[in-house]
């Protein structure tokens, strides 16, 4: 089969996945009159709410994450076309390889978005973990709490510290408490494992509690919450340690009793030689 008879093959199917993408995507926006007609976006592969946390926390677009991945498709198809050709694989073979390497294309920017979000949240709730902390300590030498929360916000230099005094500030100015800034950012990026802190401040304004007694309850019980997960990581950290260190010297107790056992029990005579 000629290579070129292949690589147009390859670019026919990926132009019909890319026709398909556009059928059963979302359709058309008829929201604004004055457009004649879709969208890029309108085009590109449906992204679900989980996702689009993960965008915003990686810092990519809906569009740009979704040419990416019809991009890595493509992109995979024709390399596993070429990769088939130049290894002389069969047709069946050619066919799993093609299916296999645009799969991964499809996959690969699906997880390194995945990736950055996860580390990006775990910095996020470090963040948010220690702020509770020093807003607790202002709040008990007797600062009120909306001026502890912003001046706490300013501890840090980095981006997670600098997106979570904008979101206070935003709250603020928007004539709302300073905490639900809080509120917007655990809904806006997932931060599922905050969810308790930001339903206790929530109940206590409801219910007209102070605010300085919910912030202090909040930061001891993130504190034991923390210190929990902590000793479960050093838990873990140990077994994973343990284990290889227990098989090791199980494997030098054998080394070393063996010789000994064996010429205790005869077992160094094999075939009836001495």
């Amino acid at each position: 089969m000629s290579p070129l008879i292949v690589v147009a093959g390859v670019l026919f199917f990926a132009g019909v996945v890319l026709v398909v993408l556009g059928f059963v995507g979302p359709p058309r926006r008829r929201d604004n009159p004055q457009s004649p007609g879709g969208t890029l976006r309108d085009l590109l592969p449906r992204i679900k709410e989980g996702e689009e946390q993960n965008l915003r926390l990686a810092g990519i677009t809906p569009e740009s994450y979704s040419l990416q991945r019809v991009a890595g498709l493509v992109l995979g198809l024709i390399g596993g076309g070429l990769i088939s050709v130049l290894t002389g694989r069969g047709p069946l073979g050619m066919v799993l390889l093609i299916v296999v390497v645009g799969a991964g294309g499809w996959v690969l920017p699906m997880m390194g978005v995945r990736d950055t979000a996860k580390n990006a949240r775990l910095e996020l709730d470090q963040v948010i973990r220690v702020w509770i902390a020093l807003v607790a300590q202002q709040v008990s030498a007797g600062v009120d709490p909306s001026v502890a929360m912003l001046d706490a916000a300013r501890a840090g230099d980095r981006y997670a510290w600098q997106l979570l005094y904008r979101s206070l500030l935003a709250a603020q100015q928007e004539r709302r408490a300073a905490w639900e800034g809080l509120v917007d950012i655990v809904g806006r990026y997932g931060i599922l494992s905050l969810s308790s802190v930001v339903s206790a401040l929530g109940l206590a304004a409801e219910r007209g509690t102070r605010l300085s007694a919910a912030v202090l309850v909040a930061a001891d019980t993130l504190w034991r919450e923390t210190t929990s997960r902590e000793r479960e990581k050093a838990a873990r950290r140990a077994q994973i340690v343990v284990l290889p260190a227990t098989g090791i010297a199980l494997a030098l107790a054998g080394i070393l009793i063996y010789p000994p056992f064996t010429s205790l029990t005869g077992g160094g005579a094999v075939g009836g030689l001495p």
